[in-house]
């Protein structure tokens, strides 16, 4: 390389290239001049950039001079700037070429619709060491025993909607299922109620295995990101006045010892299972010293009889009071003695839909309850109140219990009284009195 430097303008030469520095007048420079760079670019177009001070001026003459005797033409006419930013990307690509980096990012952008950094950011989660992973079956067995050992009837709870998760991922680690898997997993439930419980309970198991270090904590449970099924509107089964006098009646002759379960069923709404117990505890049910019938008796400045929901639904309000109108009253004064202790057999609810279905009687579902939440809110107006009455929400009320029924119906059913039952045609019950 030759350089001139004894006058103005100077020359760099490289091989057949010669690349001229002209010192000119310039009043806003703060010496006075400015220096031009003049060379001619790979298409023959005569460029001429600016510098302040002769040292910045050579070195571009000696830079440009150098790339376009290499025969770099299109590098040779990158200005300043643009090498400022090509160096800049070469210190953070660090030993990955800057092209290189570049097309591993576009590739990245494209397979994440442009959310790299958030995919970035769920890999190291998802990858992030103290992680203990643990397989599907396994982590089934261990959340049972872990809800167990809390108290909860983890056995009947859990164990049926959480076994086919072992016979459908076998060997599976638990981490390592998707999205997808998960979402054909549960559609071997087409009926979207049943398909939110096994969703539901795996959702519980996966927060249970995340919290115990089985999962990330920083990213969205893949079972959690499956879509809820559209669950069918629940048949609301109700009874009319008629059908519920004639099985009061029934039960009063043949079966009294069953006869106060009805009467707090029908009149109170209150569950099966708070009446008659859970299947897996019928030891906690309804208690006669929870029925108060006489005011003078119970003395607490109530004017009303009332029952007292002493074994009620969990998640529900306990110990409500429930008010007992004249006709439920008076059936209650018709149930054998002593009244004290347990108020009606294990599983009677049962029984009582047992001989009902034997005479003849449609019972739908939850029928008593149901009935009983659409009556007294046909009779009283009150959503409110009456799902306090039975332990239940007003949202509850509108979509699982209440169906419109005119006010004469409602009025019907709660007049319901011994003499009114007796005189409807009786049951015929096709029985040899085996029902206990």
């Amino acid at each position: 390389m030759k350089t001139e430097k004894s006058t103005w303008p100077r020359h760099v030469t490289v091989g057949n290239v010669t690349v001229t520095v002209y010192r000119q007048a310039h009043k806003t420079s703060r010496s006075g001049w400015t220096y031009v760079v003049a060379y001619r670019d790979e298409n023959g177009v005569r460029q001429r950039p600016k510098h302040q001070t002769p040292e910045a001026a050579m070195e571009e003459a000696r830079l440009k001079a150098e790339q376009l005797d290499a025969g770099r033409v299109g590098v040779a006419s990158m200005t300043v700037g643009d090498r400022e930013e090509l160096a800049a990307m070469r210190s953070l690509s660090g030993s990955t070429p800057p092209l290189a980096a570049l097309r591993e990012w576009v590739a990245a952008r494209d397979l994440t619709g442009g959310q790299v950094i958030a995919a970035a950011k769920a890999w190291r989660s998802r990858n992030a060491t103290g992680v203990r992973r643990i397989k599907a079956d396994d982590c089934v067995e261990r959340f049972i025993a872990a809800m167990a050992a809390t108290g909860t009837q983890a056995e009947r709870v859990y164990r049926s909607k959480l076994s086919p998760i072992i016979t459908h991922f076998p060997g599976r680690y638990l981490d390592a299922i998707t999205t997808s898997e998960w979402t054909e997993y549960l559609s071997r439930w087409p009926d979207g109620v049943s398909r939110n419980d096994f969703r539901k309970r795996a959702i519980t198991m996966c927060r249970w295995a995340r919290n115990e270090g089985h999962l990330s904590r920083g990213l969205e449970l893949e079972i959690v990101a499956t879509r809820r099924a559209k669950e069918k509107d629940p048949e609301i089964g109700i009874l009319p006045a008629e059908a519920f006098g004639r099985l009061l009646a029934y039960l009063e002759k043949k079966h009294p010892h069953h006869l106060a379960a009805l009467v707090l069923a029908g009149f109170c709404g209150i569950r099966s299972d708070e009446i008659q117990g859970k299947r897996a505890d019928r030891q906690k049910r309804q208690l006669w010293s929870d029925v108060f019938l006489d005011p003078a008796v119970f003395g607490r400045g109530l004017q009303k009889p009332f029952v007292q929901v002493s074994v009620a639904k969990t998640n529900t309000s306990a110990w409500r009071h429930v008010p007992l109108g004249a006709a439920a009253v008076e059936w209650l004064g018709l149930c054998p003695t002593p009244r004290e202790g347990n108020l009606c057999a294990a599983g009677a609810m049962g029984r009582i839909r047992d001989i009902g279905i034997s005479a003849g009687l449609a019972l739908p579902d939850n029928c008593f309850r149901h009935s009983y939440i659409t009556y007294q809110v046909a009779l009283t107006g009150d959503k409110p109140q009456v799902a306090t009455w039975a332990g239940t929400s007003v949202a509850r009320i509108d979509k699982h219990y209440r169906r419109p029924v005119p006010e004469a119906s409602a009025l019907a059913w709660f007049a319901m009284t011994p003499a009114v039952a007796r005189a409807l045609p009786p049951l015929r019950v096709n029985e040899e009195d085996p029902i206990g």
